[in-house]
């Protein structure tokens, strides 16, 4: 390719439609969420260590239930790190054009975001499985009640119920964003 045609190929590319304003919010999203996903990565971390530390530690300490609590929270945090990672894997596009790239990496940031809320749903489905065990390990395998207990699953399940809440917020806004990214791209098919 001579010097001639590298420059008529460049005004053809400067030249060619800018992608739809969904598709540069999506995008911009996409770049805002990117500063974030290190933070988000290292905070998911430093609990799941927290996590498996303090199923490790009730282990430790013996005793059926504590044995069993513990074995439960290591489960839990696994299950936990397995749905996240799930959601956040996403498939990479295979741009064709300049505008169609556009689109393509905004559908996937919307089905990655999409993705993300469904791992939070399941993974609050993971939680409540686990404070249901919790309190059934502590109803069959003790003897004794403590204020403490209660207080702990009634914590664990108005978290979880928040997180859920959450989640379900997440999920519509970007359903509803794959759903207009979708028809873009569907359009620059025609």
């Amino acid at each position: 390719m001579n010097e001639g045609e590298w420059n008529d190929l460049q005004d053809l590319w400067r030249s060619g439609p800018s992608p739809p304003a969904l598709v540069k919010e999506e995008l911009e999203r996409l770049r805002r969420r990117r500063k974030w996903l290190a933070v988000e990565i290292v905070g998911s971390t430093i609990i799941a260590l927290a996590g498996l530390g303090l199923g490790v530690a009730l282990i430790v300490n013996g005793g059926t239930f504590f044995v069993a609590s513990g074995s439960a929270t290591c489960v839990f945090v696994a299950a936990v790190c397995s749905i996240a990672v799930w959601g956040l894997r996403a498939p990479k596009p295979l741009p064709e054009d300049a505008v169609s790239h556009a689109v393509a990496v905004a559908r996937r940031n919307a089905r990655a975001g999409v993705r993300h809320a469904a791992s939070m749903i399941w993974g609050a489905v993971v939680g409540l499985v686990f404070a249901a065990f919790m309190c059934l390990a502590r109803a069959f395998l003790t003897t004794e009640a403590t204020l403490a207990g209660f207080a702990a699953v009634g914590g664990v399940l108005l978290m979880l119920a928040a997180w859920l809440a959450l989640a379900f917020r997440y999920y519509q806004a970007r359903s509803a964003a794959l759903t207009r990214l979708d028809a873009i791209a569907t359009a620059l098919e025609d």
